[in-house]
């Protein structure tokens, strides 16, 4: 496994610097890296493996069961979710009232460079499969990074994100037996012409299923773009960014009214750094305005 990884990071380097070459890409700081290289074989099986776990989950009579029960009050820490008042934000966080949701421990972490918001995910996912306290870090940021080449590449690839991880959580309580991190592209696959509904189930079954986050990148908030980071206040001319997704609140219907709950780490770069909430509907949309692909 060590040496596909090592095989790997080369084949990542060689498509991403093809990539980024030229001046405009040499001018603007790179957050997520677009342009990746397809799956290879190898990849796509993996990432078939997993999605065909996560159906499996998501048809299962505990996955089931989790729906028709109100959950007890399960409160993801210290969240209050825009577009509520005080009366009603813990209602609205929590899986009070009837509304199926689930939420992960996590503590959100600031990207210490204006391209280290993968090794800011990287953190608050090794920090939680660590059980780390929520002011004590695993592992710096600049390790991360290292392992995830941010520095030379210049930003975070899915690919260079996945072998962070894999490093990162390795022998952690909280990882799985025989867990393996994969990159998925996100596609409609009963073609009903949305991609929420696929997010929606994949962050069900890693969240509530393998009690596990995962990674994905967006444009945070693009001029005359669909949909934006509620953590973003303005439009920025961002490359791509990456955000930590750690639970989910109501069932899918095509509406707004099924979310996504993610950490951001984006204080000085224009966003915000916390957790937050946005429809899950709107970060598929803006996933598929990106790169198409998510870590889990």
């Amino acid at each position: 496994m060590f040496s596909r990884r090592v095989f790997m990071a080369v084949l990542n380097a060689i498509w991403i610097l093809a990539a980024a070459a030229g001046p405009a890409a040499a001018a603007t700081p790179t957050r997520v890296v677009a342009g990746e290289r397809p799956l290879t074989a190898e990849e796509q099986s993996a990432s078939d493996r997993k999605v065909a776990a996560a159906q499996r989950y998501v048809a299962s009579s505990e996955a089931r069961a989790a729906v028709r029960v109100s959950l007890v009050c399960v409160t993801p820490e210290g969240v209050v979710p825009r577009g509520t008042t005080a009366g009603d934000a813990e209602t609205n966080a929590t899986g009070c009232g009837g509304v199926p949701s689930d939420f992960l421990a996590v503590s959100a972490r600031d990207q210490v460079r204006n391209t280290y918001c993968g090794p800011a995910v990287g953190q608050v996912i090794a920090n939680y499969t660590w059980a780390m306290a929520a002011n004590a870090n695993k592992y710096t940021q600049a390790q991360l990074a290292a392992w995830m080449q941010t520095d030379r590449l210049g930003g975070t690839s899915a690919f260079t994100l996945e072998d962070g991880l894999e490093l990162g959580t390795a022998g952690a309580p909280r990882r799985p037996a025989g867990w393996d991190w994969v990159v998925t592209n996100l596609t409609d696959s009963d073609r009903d012409g949305t991609f929420g509904d696929q997010l929606h189930d994949f962050v069900r079954a890693n969240v509530s299923g393998s009690r596990m986050g995962l990674a994905i990148p967006v444009l945070p908030y693009e001029n005359g773009g669909r949909f934006h980071l509620s953590s973003w206040p303005r439009p920025v001319n961002s490359p791509g960014h990456w955000i930590s997704a750690y639970g989910w609140y109501g069932m899918y219907d095509g509406t707004n009214v099924s979310r996504l709950y993610y950490t951001d780490s984006s204080r000085d770069e224009g966003g915000a750094t916390g957790k937050f909430w946005d429809p899950m509907r709107h970060v598929g949309g803006m996933i598929m305005d990106h790169t198409g692909r998510f870590v889990w």
